[in-house]
């Protein structure tokens, strides 16, 4: 490995956003290791790269003491820490979204401190709860509605003191609906397009909650990549919150239209009432991104869900 190698480390690495951004820093010639508990991530997901990074089973939230022996002698010069616990479980396991969310960035923010590095953080639009305003910018109140919401702002006000006290880079980006190939429905877990995709695949009829005029935001995964690279090579990101978006609202609707235009099959969906806490409208602003760290969204939701589909069909 030459000097000027850069050495990456990225928490939930072999989770579905994770994968995508090792191969990426791996395409840019970087050094990846990924901590990984597996309790969402899988190897699967690294196949393109199991060959070009180091992999290593661990428990983010493990005792501090832990995790440093587990990473051995690796020095890194930047993390990205997006190993989480998922937000569907939060209110039935709050301790365990507590230990993972915040004791594990506490971990993360001990290990930037050690190495004297920059963290990307990913955290969660859904801090901001039903708008007040729409889009929403990086200046709407938070207003948390789960363990998830609470823990992930809790690990934001981690990272700012670091940044405060100990000189810690940072970069805090909140995420909107991410989407993308790798993406899988679980049954505690049913994102929107991977639900919709795999039924209709199928020949099956999905639900439609409400009268799926809802609104959502829906950002392509190597979008959200692009922002966190961006974030992370940006000296401009200070202590401030990011908002990964793409400043369009989509209905459920309309989303799944597209998913049968795509797939070539009309299904009628079956239709149900509205879930407890289901947002009405989602449309999160990206200018901030922008104009601090040149972030834009490239794709198209036609495009990312043509490409979610060729990937569901090769499966």
């Amino acid at each position: 490995m030459t000097k000027d190698r850069r050495v990456f480390l990225i928490t939930g690495g072999a989770g579905f956003v994770g994968s995508h951004l090792a191969e990426k820093l791996v395409h840019d010639k970087a050094t990846v290791v990924i901590v990984d508990d597996f309790s969402n991530g899988t190897m699967a997901n690294l196949e393109k790269v199991k060959d070009k990074v180091t992999v290593l089973k661990q428990d983010i939230s493990a005792p501090f003491a832990q995790l440093k022996e587990a990473l051995g002698g690796h020095r890194f010069d930047g993390i990205f820490h997006l190993a989480c616990f998922p937000r569907s479980l939060s209110l039935k396991d709050p301790f365990r979204d507590l230990e993972v969310n915040a004791k594990g960035t506490l971990n993360v923010l001990e290990l930037a401190r050690l190495n004297k590095v920059k963290v990307v953080f990913t955290s969660n639009s859904g801090i901001y709860g039903d708008p007040e305003y729409l889009p929403i910018n990086e200046k709407h109140p938070d207003k948390p509605s789960t363990p998830y919401d609470a823990n992930k702002l809790v690990s934001e006000y981690y990272l700012k003191i670091y940044y405060h006290i100990y000189g810690i880079p940072i970069a805090i980006c909140r995420l909107a609906t991410v989407y993308g190939e790798r993406q899988r429905t679980k049954p505690e877990w049913k994102p929107v397009i991977p639900e919709f995709a795999t039924k209709v695949w199928r020949g099956e009829s999905p639900v439609i909650y409400w009268d799926g005029e809802q609104t959502r935001d829906l950002i392509y995964v190597k979008d959200v990549v692009q922002g966190l690279v961006k974030a992370f090579a940006s000296d401009n990101t200070a202590d401030e919150v990011f908002i990964l978006g793409t400043n369009v609202e989509t209905s459920v609707n309309r989303i799944y239209q597209i998913i049968c235009q795509a797939l070539g099959k009309q299904i009628e969906p079956t239709r149900a009432d509205k879930v407890a806490g289901d947002i009405r409208r989602m449309k999160l602003s990206f200018e901030k991104a922008e104009r601090t760290f040149g972030f834009k969204p490239e794709y198209s939701l036609e495009q990312g869900v043509k490409n979610y589909i060729d990937w569901l069909k090769s499966k």
